[in-house]
């Protein structure tokens, strides 16, 4: 079932959601994010605006300063151990194998030691949509790293919500950049080269920027990223916009902005998390 349109208030999965308590959880959350961003962690030169040029408009990287404080952290580091373990390819072969498996439940099981993954659990538990702790775990190990084929055009196991949202792939058949909306996976890659910052498209909040970039040469037209939260927070936010609000918007407000984050079920499983992405 595709779930679309503003009207639908109740999903299937779990007891009616209104923007209201989206509101309240998203801003409660935000608050109990002990592993965000504090003021000197991070420095960006967002440049100049990109346009539709396909052209590079910002010589500078976006990241100028990462805090190594703040990526050492135990969740920054059990999610940047998860980096290398996909092909950016679409219709190329993804397997999974026993340590990137480990890797997997020590960033879930990292999370879910956090205040962030403890009140989301007890609000998805209270609007039934996860039954535990260890529910919560088997759904988020199967919704966002369940590997699986990104087209019905072909059969190649080749993606994964996570790979998409997180990671970014490059689409074989397009040659563009899909998915990739992370702001620690683009620093990570900014710095070794595999990323080129274009320029800004949209910059309505300090900490959400839409963008353009090119990675390992392939162009990204649109994008956006959350800046300077955690991996906790991002999993979080998109895990109950995906549960509560599949295939449309969802929308709240954290200290007074307003915000929406898309999220899209896979074409052939709606329980796997086909992509997620806050809108700039």
């Amino acid at each position: 079932m595709v779930f679309t349109g503003a009207s639908i208030e109740r999903s299937v999965r779990g007891l009616s959601v209104s923007k209201v308590e989206l509101t309240e959880f998203a801003t409660t959350l935000w608050d109990r994010d002990d592993n965000r961003n504090a003021t000197g962690d991070l420095l960006l030169d967002v440049g100049n605006y990109a346009g539709t040029t396909n052209t590079d408009q910002s010589p500078n990287n976006l990241f100028t300063k990462v805090s190594n404080s703040l990526l050492n952290g135990a969740t920054y580091q059990s999610f940047l151990k998860l980096m290398d373990n996909y092909n950016p390819y679409t219709m190329q072969l993804e397997t999974t194998s026993a340590k990137e498996d480990a890797e997997e439940n020590d960033f879930i099981d990292a999370i879910m030691e956090t205040r962030v993954m403890t009140y989301t659990l007890n609000f998805l538990i209270n609007k039934d949509y996860v039954s535990s702790s260890t529910d919560l775990k088997a759904k988020l190990k199967n919704m966002w790293f369940k590997l699986y084929s990104r087209k019905t055009s072909y059969s190649t196991i080749d993606s994964s919500g996570f790979e998409h949202t997180f990671v970014g792939e490059i689409d074989s058949g397009s040659q563009k950049v899909t998915g990739f909306h992370n702001w620690v996976s683009f620093y990570e890659k900014e710095a070794v080269g595999e990323v080129n910052y274009y320029g800004w498209l949209s910059n309505p909040d300090p900490q959400l920027i839409g963008l353009s970039f090119t990675f390992h040469g392939y162009y990204k037209s649109i994008s956006s990223l959350w800046v300077g939260c955690s991996p906790e927070f991002e999993m979080a936010m998109f895990t109950v916009c995906f549960m509560v609000r599949p295939n449309q918007n969802c929308n709240f407000a954290i200290d007074g902005n307003s915000m929406t984050i898309q999220t899209y079920t896979l074409y052939t499983d709606e329980s796997l998390v086909g992509s997620a992405y806050p809108v700039a």
